[in-house]
């Protein structure tokens, strides 16, 4: 493109408008589950609220696979790389709770697993505000 943005420039700002969500600090579920107002900052400045009902429901998802505590949100990162519409997740805790919420098996790969479209709408529909999906190009 001559004399305007660059399409990189463009892929770039569509990218942070669809980043908008990421967290500029995650928090702890058992800090969530005692504030009175739970929520999270975006890097933006934007404040997204989480639902309490949400919050004791991933509480209760997290006890039946014996663990205790989780950051939140959690993040669903699409990755742009890939040559499927994939989604991953990251950590032993958040893998093994969205495994366990989605009713699937978790892989040998304990540390990461990877979400397709009818997961990834499933999970969104399930936990909309304890999920963040993010992107990179």
């Amino acid at each position: 493109m001559s004399g305007g943005i660059s399409e990189e420039g463009v892929l770039r700002k569509l990218v942070q408008q669809m980043n908008s969500r990421i967290p500029s600090r995650r928090c702890w579920l058992s800090e969530l589950l005692t504030s009175e107002e739970p929520h999270y900052l975006g890097k933006d400045g934007s404040r997204f609220e989480l639902d309490e009902q949400e919050l004791r429901a991933v509480a209760k998802a997290l006890a039946e696979i014996g663990e205790r505590d989780v950051k939140l949100p959690i993040l669903l990162i699409g990755d742009a790389s890939q040559s499927k519409s994939v989604w991953r997740v990251e950590g032993n805790i958040e893998c093994a709770l969205l495994s366990h919420i989605l009713g699937r098996q978790l892989g040998s790969d304990r540390e990461r697993m990877f979400l397709y479209a009818p997961h990834l709408m499933t999970l969104r529909r399930k936990l909309p505000t304890t999920t963040a999906c993010i992107f990179l190009p």
